[in-house]
Formats: structure tokens, C-alpha cells, sequence
């Protein structure tokens, strides 16, 4: 059975895609930060890494945050909502881990919650928005 036509429009302009590019571009910014300028990156991670022995985990930090970045604007192009919102959910895991990560290695509770916290609660607000049918509605008309 093939979908609907009009069950897959999203319109690019919509509160909800508007918010979800926010996403990818930042998660983009996020891993050209860290290719550029790694030490400042991890400091605003929340772990003081200095040493040459970093460089390889903030590449892969970096190559993480560029896939994220990359999927999730394709998702928006393709106008992709409900596969937009399913992924944005699902990758909430990560700022929690991230959130985690940073506590154990010695960063303040309040670095924790305002940089990856926020993070999370943004991923939980924007999957809502994503896959809530009254959301789903508005962003068709």
C-alpha cells in the first residue's frame, strides 16, 4: 500500500523543521569546532583535555556530531517529520551519556545540566513537536 501524498508534506518553514534545522546546524558547527579547535571544544564539552592523546576521542566526538548534523538536515530536506522525530528521541541517549561522562570526569553538576541538560531537554521538546498529531496538523497548513 503506498502512503498518502499529502501524509508526507512538511513544510520547510514550519516552527517544527525551522527547529530541527537549528539542530543539524549546530550539531554541524559543533563537529567543525572541534576539528578546528579541539582543546577549546573539550573544554566546552566539560573535560579538560590537553594532551595529544585526546585528539583521536575528539575526532571521533567530531565525526559523530557531523553525521548527526548531516543526517538530521537530510531528514528536514527530504521532509522527513515523523523519521526526523523518531531520531531526535532516540538520540537523547546522548547528551544524558555526555552528561554523565563529564560528571565522572570531574566537571560541576551545573556544566553537566546547562551544556548536555540542555541538550536533552531541546531533544525532548523538539521530538514532541515532531510526533504529536496536533503538531503534525499545523505544520501542514
Amino acid at each position: 500500500m503506498e502512503p498518502r501524498r499529502d501524509t508526507l508534506s512538511w513544510k520547510l518553514t514550519s516552527p517544527t523543521a525551522v527547529m530541527t534545522l537549528l539542530l543539524g546546524a549546530f550539531m554541524l558547527y559543533i563537529s567543525i569546532n572541534t576539528m578546528v579547535d579541539p582543546v577549546n571544544a573539550a573544554r566546552g564539552f566539560g573535560l579538560p583535555l590537553s594532551g595529544s592523546e585526546a585528539l583521536p576521542w575528539l575526532s571521533v566526538k567530531s565525526g559523530r556530531d557531523l553525521g548527526i548534523g548531516l543526517f538530521i538536515v537530510a531528514l528536514v530536506a527530504t521532509r522527513q517529520r515523523l523519521a526526523a522525530g523518531l531520531f531526535v528521541l532516540a538520540s537523547i541517549v546522548m547528551p544524558v551519556v555526555d552528561a554523565l561522562t563529564v560528571l565522572k570526569g570531574g566537571a560541576s553538576l551545573a556544566l553537566a545540566l546547562s551544556v548536555h541538560g540542555s541538550a536533552a531537554v531541546y531533544g525532548v521538546v523538539l521530538s514532541a513537536a515532531l510526533l504529536l498529531p496536533s503538531a503534525i496538523r499545523n505544520d501542514r497548513q
